[in-house]
Protein backbone atom coordinates (compact mmCIF):
# COMPACT_ATOMS: atom_id res chain seq x y z
CA UNK A 1 0.00 0.00 0.00
CA UNK A 2 1.44 3.32 -0.71
CA UNK A 3 -0.58 6.88 -0.34
CA UNK A 4 -0.80 10.40 -2.30
CA UNK A 5 -1.45 13.38 -1.18
CA UNK A 6 -3.68 15.81 -3.72
CA UNK A 7 -3.74 19.16 -2.95
CA UNK A 8 -6.19 21.28 -4.44
CA UNK A 9 -7.13 25.07 -4.76
CA UNK A 10 -10.07 26.59 -6.41
CA UNK A 11 -8.48 28.99 -8.59
CA UNK A 12 -6.69 25.93 -10.31
CA UNK A 13 -9.89 24.72 -11.69
CA UNK A 14 -11.85 25.20 -14.58
CA UNK A 15 -14.82 26.47 -13.48
CA UNK A 16 -17.99 25.12 -14.40
CA UNK A 17 -20.64 27.83 -12.72
CA UNK A 18 -18.39 30.88 -13.40
CA UNK A 19 -18.57 33.03 -10.05
CA UNK A 20 -20.69 30.14 -7.74
CA UNK A 21 -17.02 28.42 -8.25
CA UNK A 22 -18.89 25.37 -6.71
CA UNK A 23 -18.15 22.80 -9.81
CA UNK A 24 -14.80 22.17 -10.38
CA UNK A 25 -12.92 20.57 -12.73
CA UNK A 26 -8.97 19.83 -12.19
CA UNK A 27 -6.93 19.21 -15.19
CA UNK A 28 -4.39 16.59 -13.49
CA UNK A 29 -3.66 13.63 -15.53
CA UNK A 30 -2.25 10.31 -14.88
CA UNK A 31 -2.75 10.72 -10.69
CA UNK A 32 -3.34 7.08 -10.50
CA UNK A 33 -2.78 4.94 -14.32
CA UNK A 34 -5.02 2.00 -14.88
CA UNK A 35 -3.42 -1.15 -13.61
CA UNK A 36 -5.15 -4.80 -13.34
CA UNK A 37 -2.29 -5.18 -9.97
CA UNK A 38 -4.45 -2.62 -8.16
CA UNK A 39 -7.13 -3.84 -5.71
CA UNK A 40 -8.76 -0.73 -4.88
CA UNK A 41 -8.18 2.88 -3.54
CA UNK A 42 -9.28 4.53 -0.49
CA UNK A 43 -9.84 8.32 -0.24
CA UNK A 44 -9.91 10.82 2.46
CA UNK A 45 -10.36 14.62 2.87
CA UNK A 46 -7.78 15.24 5.43
CA UNK A 47 -8.46 19.00 5.66
CA UNK A 48 -10.38 22.23 4.45
CA UNK A 49 -10.17 26.13 4.35
CA UNK A 50 -13.43 27.31 3.02
CA UNK A 51 -14.82 30.87 3.56
CA UNK A 52 -18.31 31.86 4.53
CA UNK A 53 -18.79 33.60 1.90
CA UNK A 54 -22.46 32.49 0.19
CA UNK A 55 -25.22 35.08 0.94
CA UNK A 56 -28.69 33.85 2.71
CA UNK A 57 -30.42 35.14 -0.09
CA UNK A 58 -29.12 34.25 -3.50
CA UNK A 59 -30.07 33.28 -7.01
CA UNK A 60 -31.97 30.24 -5.49
CA UNK A 61 -33.49 31.77 -2.65
CA UNK A 62 -34.69 35.30 -3.89
CA UNK A 63 -37.85 34.00 -5.52
CA UNK A 64 -41.41 34.79 -3.78
CA UNK A 65 -44.08 34.01 -6.78
CA UNK A 66 -47.64 34.79 -5.51
CA UNK A 67 -51.06 34.76 -7.23
CA UNK A 68 -53.76 37.62 -7.36
CA UNK A 69 -56.65 38.03 -9.08
CA UNK A 70 -55.95 35.11 -11.36
CA UNK A 71 -52.66 36.50 -12.57
CA UNK A 72 -48.83 35.54 -11.48
CA UNK A 73 -46.41 37.76 -10.04
CA UNK A 74 -43.59 37.54 -8.66
CA UNK A 75 -40.78 39.61 -6.22
CA UNK A 76 -37.59 39.23 -6.25
CA UNK A 77 -35.38 40.21 -3.24
CA UNK A 78 -31.95 41.66 -3.41
CA UNK A 79 -29.17 39.04 -2.77
CA UNK A 80 -27.08 39.15 0.61
CA UNK A 81 -27.29 38.53 4.30
CA UNK A 82 -30.49 39.43 5.98
CA UNK A 83 -31.87 39.66 9.76
CA UNK A 84 -35.27 39.64 11.06
CA UNK A 85 -36.29 43.63 10.35
CA UNK A 86 -34.46 43.91 6.96
CA UNK A 87 -35.96 41.08 5.55
CA UNK A 88 -39.02 42.47 6.86
CA UNK A 89 -38.41 45.67 5.25
CA UNK A 90 -37.05 44.03 1.89
CA UNK A 91 -40.06 42.18 1.30
CA UNK A 92 -42.22 45.58 2.00
CA UNK A 93 -40.31 47.57 -0.35
CA UNK A 94 -40.81 44.49 -3.26
CA UNK A 95 -44.07 44.13 -2.68
CA UNK A 96 -44.65 48.20 -2.51
CA UNK A 97 -43.03 47.70 -6.16
CA UNK A 98 -45.66 45.64 -7.13
CA UNK A 99 -48.14 47.76 -5.96
CA UNK A 100 -48.98 45.77 -2.91
CA UNK A 101 -49.64 47.27 0.51
CA UNK A 102 -48.56 44.95 3.19
CA UNK A 103 -47.90 45.15 6.18
CA UNK A 104 -45.31 42.59 7.56
CA UNK A 105 -44.76 41.68 11.83
CA UNK A 106 -42.62 39.13 13.34
CA UNK A 107 -43.82 37.66 16.85
CA UNK A 108 -41.13 37.87 19.56
CA UNK A 109 -42.50 35.21 20.85
CA UNK A 110 -43.11 32.37 18.13
CA UNK A 111 -41.02 33.72 15.46
CA UNK A 112 -43.41 33.94 13.24
CA UNK A 113 -44.37 36.30 10.35
CA UNK A 114 -47.56 37.92 9.74
CA UNK A 115 -48.39 38.86 6.38
CA UNK A 116 -51.81 41.39 6.47
CA UNK A 117 -52.71 42.61 3.09
CA UNK A 118 -54.66 45.88 1.81
CA UNK A 119 -56.43 44.34 -0.85
CA UNK A 120 -60.18 43.59 -2.28
CA UNK A 121 -59.24 39.94 -3.10
CA UNK A 122 -56.93 36.95 -1.50
CA UNK A 123 -53.32 36.40 -2.36
CA UNK A 124 -52.09 33.24 -3.01
CA UNK A 125 -48.02 32.13 -2.34
CA UNK A 126 -47.12 29.44 -4.78
CA UNK A 127 -44.82 27.43 -2.40
CA UNK A 128 -43.40 24.81 -5.49
CA UNK A 129 -42.01 27.52 -7.56
CA UNK A 130 -40.87 29.61 -4.54
CA UNK A 131 -39.15 27.14 -2.15
CA UNK A 132 -36.21 28.45 -1.53
CA UNK A 133 -37.69 31.96 0.19
CA UNK A 134 -40.73 30.96 1.44
CA UNK A 135 -38.63 28.01 3.08
CA UNK A 136 -36.70 30.50 5.03
CA UNK A 137 -39.81 32.69 5.97
CA UNK A 138 -41.28 29.78 7.86
CA UNK A 139 -43.69 28.13 4.59
CA UNK A 140 -43.94 24.36 3.92
CA UNK A 141 -46.61 24.37 1.32
CA UNK A 142 -49.04 27.14 -0.69
CA UNK A 143 -51.03 29.55 1.52
CA UNK A 144 -53.42 32.14 0.77
CA UNK A 145 -55.58 35.24 2.02
CA UNK A 146 -55.59 38.69 3.25
CA UNK A 147 -53.62 37.41 6.32
CA UNK A 148 -50.86 34.58 6.06
CA UNK A 149 -48.99 33.06 8.58
CA UNK A 150 -46.67 30.72 7.69
CA UNK A 151 -46.74 27.18 9.09
CA UNK A 152 -42.94 27.11 10.72
CA UNK A 153 -40.83 30.00 12.43
CA UNK A 154 -38.67 31.99 10.33
CA UNK A 155 -35.09 30.53 9.45
CA UNK A 156 -32.33 32.80 9.11
CA UNK A 157 -29.51 30.35 9.64
CA UNK A 158 -28.43 29.73 6.37
CA UNK A 159 -26.64 27.27 5.14
CA UNK A 160 -26.27 24.31 7.79
CA UNK A 161 -23.53 21.52 6.03
CA UNK A 162 -21.20 22.25 2.89
CA UNK A 163 -21.51 18.36 1.03
CA UNK A 164 -18.17 18.08 -0.70
CA UNK A 165 -18.83 15.35 -3.73
CA UNK A 166 -17.09 13.82 -6.88
CA UNK A 167 -17.93 11.71 -9.37
CA UNK A 168 -14.44 10.47 -9.58
CA UNK A 169 -14.09 10.29 -6.30
CA UNK A 170 -17.17 8.46 -5.65
CA UNK A 171 -17.03 6.05 -3.09
CA UNK A 172 -19.35 2.57 -2.17
CA UNK A 173 -18.75 4.14 1.49
CA UNK A 174 -21.05 6.64 1.47
CA UNK A 175 -24.89 7.18 1.52
CA UNK A 176 -27.80 10.21 1.71
CA UNK A 177 -30.78 10.39 2.25
CA UNK A 178 -30.69 12.49 -0.83
CA UNK A 179 -31.67 11.44 -3.93
CA UNK A 180 -29.35 14.19 -5.35
CA UNK A 181 -26.52 13.61 -3.36
CA UNK A 182 -26.48 10.03 -3.90
CA UNK A 183 -23.55 8.17 -2.89
CA UNK A 184 -20.98 10.98 -4.82
CA UNK A 185 -20.37 12.94 -1.17
CA UNK A 186 -16.67 12.64 0.39
CA UNK A 187 -17.11 14.89 3.17
CA UNK A 188 -20.07 16.85 5.03
CA UNK A 189 -18.71 19.52 6.83
CA UNK A 190 -20.97 21.44 9.25
CA UNK A 191 -21.10 25.35 9.27
CA UNK A 192 -20.09 26.46 12.21
CA UNK A 193 -19.08 29.98 11.77
CA UNK A 194 -20.73 33.24 10.75
CA UNK A 195 -20.67 34.78 7.75
CA UNK A 196 -17.44 36.13 6.13
CA UNK A 197 -15.33 34.33 8.47
CA UNK A 198 -13.99 31.17 7.36
CA UNK A 199 -14.30 27.15 8.28
CA UNK A 200 -11.24 25.31 8.80
CA UNK A 201 -11.70 21.67 8.65
CA UNK A 202 -9.68 18.49 9.98
CA UNK A 203 -10.12 15.10 9.60
CA UNK A 204 -9.39 13.94 13.05
CA UNK A 205 -11.46 10.72 11.93
CA UNK A 206 -9.23 9.61 9.64
CA UNK A 207 -12.16 8.15 7.89
CA UNK A 208 -11.42 6.87 4.69
CA UNK A 209 -13.77 5.38 1.61
CA UNK A 210 -13.21 2.64 -0.99
CA UNK A 211 -13.60 4.61 -4.23
CA UNK A 212 -15.29 2.81 -7.34
CA UNK A 213 -12.63 3.75 -9.41
CA UNK A 214 -9.76 1.76 -9.88
CA UNK A 215 -7.55 4.62 -10.92
CA UNK A 216 -7.72 8.13 -10.85
CA UNK A 217 -7.24 10.55 -14.22
CA UNK A 218 -8.72 14.21 -13.45
CA UNK A 219 -10.79 15.41 -10.56
CA UNK A 220 -13.96 16.90 -10.02
CA UNK A 221 -15.75 18.64 -7.30
CA UNK A 222 -18.69 20.11 -5.94
CA UNK A 223 -20.03 21.85 -3.05
CA UNK A 224 -23.76 21.53 -2.28
CA UNK A 225 -25.50 22.36 0.54
CA UNK A 226 -27.93 19.83 2.29
CA UNK A 227 -30.79 20.20 -0.56
CA UNK A 228 -28.31 19.47 -3.00
CA UNK A 229 -28.04 23.02 -4.69
CA UNK A 230 -24.38 24.54 -5.39
CA UNK A 231 -23.23 26.68 -2.78
CA UNK A 232 -23.02 30.26 -4.46
CA UNK A 233 -19.38 31.29 -3.61
CA UNK A 234 -19.67 34.64 -4.92
CA UNK A 235 -16.31 34.03 -6.60
CA UNK A 236 -14.59 33.53 -3.46
CA UNK A 237 -11.88 30.87 -3.39
CA UNK A 238 -11.17 27.83 -1.66
CA UNK A 239 -8.51 24.57 -0.79
CA UNK A 240 -9.12 21.28 -0.35
CA UNK A 241 -6.55 18.44 0.79
CA UNK A 242 -7.31 14.45 -0.05
CA UNK A 243 -5.03 11.72 0.89
CA UNK A 244 -5.66 8.62 -1.28
CA UNK A 245 -4.19 5.54 -0.37
CA UNK A 246 -3.76 2.99 -3.15
CA UNK A 247 -4.03 -1.03 -2.30
CA UNK A 248 -1.98 -3.65 -4.88
CA UNK A 249 -2.35 -7.44 -5.70
CA UNK A 250 0.72 -9.25 -6.18
CA UNK A 251 1.28 -12.30 -8.35
CA UNK A 252 3.17 -15.35 -6.95
CA UNK A 253 5.54 -17.10 -8.60
CA UNK A 254 4.99 -20.67 -7.64
CA UNK A 255 8.49 -21.53 -8.54
CA UNK A 256 10.29 -19.94 -5.99
CA UNK A 257 8.02 -21.57 -3.69
CA UNK A 258 10.16 -24.33 -1.74
CA UNK A 259 8.86 -27.38 -1.27
CA UNK A 260 7.96 -28.04 1.68
CA UNK A 261 8.10 -32.01 2.92
CA UNK A 262 5.72 -33.36 5.16
CA UNK A 263 7.20 -34.82 8.52
CA UNK A 264 5.71 -38.11 9.58
CA UNK A 265 4.26 -38.31 12.35
CA UNK A 266 3.16 -40.77 14.83
CA UNK A 267 0.23 -40.70 15.96
CA UNK A 268 -0.54 -43.80 18.12
CA UNK A 269 -0.12 -42.62 21.72
CA UNK A 270 -0.09 -45.64 23.52
CA UNK A 271 2.93 -47.08 20.93
CA UNK A 272 4.87 -44.09 22.22
CA UNK A 273 3.88 -44.48 25.64
CA UNK A 274 4.97 -48.15 25.70
CA UNK A 275 8.24 -47.12 24.08
CA UNK A 276 9.00 -44.76 26.61
CA UNK A 277 8.22 -47.60 29.10
CA UNK A 278 10.63 -49.39 27.86
CA UNK A 279 13.16 -46.86 27.84
CA UNK A 280 12.59 -46.38 31.31
CA UNK A 281 13.02 -49.96 31.87
CA UNK A 282 15.77 -50.90 34.34
CA UNK A 283 17.93 -54.31 33.34
CA UNK A 284 17.28 -57.01 34.86
CA UNK A 285 20.44 -57.93 37.22
CA UNK A 286 20.71 -61.78 36.38
CA UNK A 287 19.95 -61.49 32.55
CA UNK A 288 23.48 -59.15 32.72
CA UNK A 289 25.22 -62.54 34.94
CA UNK A 290 24.31 -64.59 31.83
CA UNK A 291 25.04 -62.68 28.94
CA UNK A 292 28.37 -62.38 30.77
CA UNK A 293 31.40 -63.94 29.35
Amino acid sequence: MDSRIICLNSTDAKKLNDDYNSNLFFDIPNIVDENHLISHIEVALEDATIPVSWYLINDTTNTLNYVYNSSNFSIVLTNGNYNGTSMITELTQKFNDNGITVIITLSQVTGLLLFKFNLPNPIEFVYPTSIGLMRILGFTSSLSGLNIVPQLPMNLLGIQKINICSSNLATISSFSSSSILSNQIIQSIPVDMPSFHQITYINKASHYGRMKNRYLNNIDIQLFDEFGRFIEMNGIDFNLTFNIRIYRKYNVDHDLIKEIKPQPQNNDKQGEKESKKEEKEPEDPELELLLQK
